[in-house]
């Protein structure tokens, strides 16, 4: 919980984003080449901030608690080297573990190989700002805001 409550100075911030915003276009890249990210703004104003609100909470809050805050952390009691593969390959199947499971029809996206590499390369990076920055909180910033663009400019699927 300590990496909750640690506001990283804005040395931290720049740092997180430089590593995120190459990794963007990588990970843009993968979307355009399997299909699930084309420009395609959203134009109802209000459904764009309630999901702004709801996708803060999950799955940007809720999903690095859980991959890195909680399972990092315990698997790097055993080997942080391990430990962080074993969190970013959790985090790229916990998608298709939604999409076979309990996600709505849009979420054969989370099946595509482009989107899985997408995942596992966001895991990635996002476990190394979760080290470098000693806080959760530019992982879950950087996780939202990534979500965000694709659902409001990018043609994420809302519902």
């Amino acid at each position: 919980w300590r990496a909750l409550l640690i506001w990283p100075d804005s040395g931290r911030w720049k740092a997180a984003f430089g590593v995120a915003l190459p990794t963007t276009a990588i990970i843009a890249l993968c979307g355009y080449l399997g299909g699930w990210l084309r420009f395609d703004p959203v134009m109802d104003l209000q459904s764009a901030l309630v999901a702004a609100m709801i996708l803060f909470f999950i799955p940007a809050l809720v999903e690095e608690l859980v991959f890195r805050g909680v399972l990092l952390s315990w698997f790097a009691t055993f080997s942080q080297r391990w430990g962080n593969w074993l969190s970013a390959i959790l985090f790229t199947l916990w998608h298709p573990f939604q999409a076979l499971t309990f996600g709505p029809p849009w979420s054969a996206i989370f099946l595509q190989p482009s989107f899985l590499f997408a995942t596992f390369l966001l895991g990635i990076v996002l476990i190394h700002v979760r080290i470098v920055s000693q806080s959760l909180w530019p992982v879950i910033v950087i996780h939202w805001i990534l979500v965000l663009l694709w659902k409001w400019f990018f043609g994420g699927p809302f519902y």
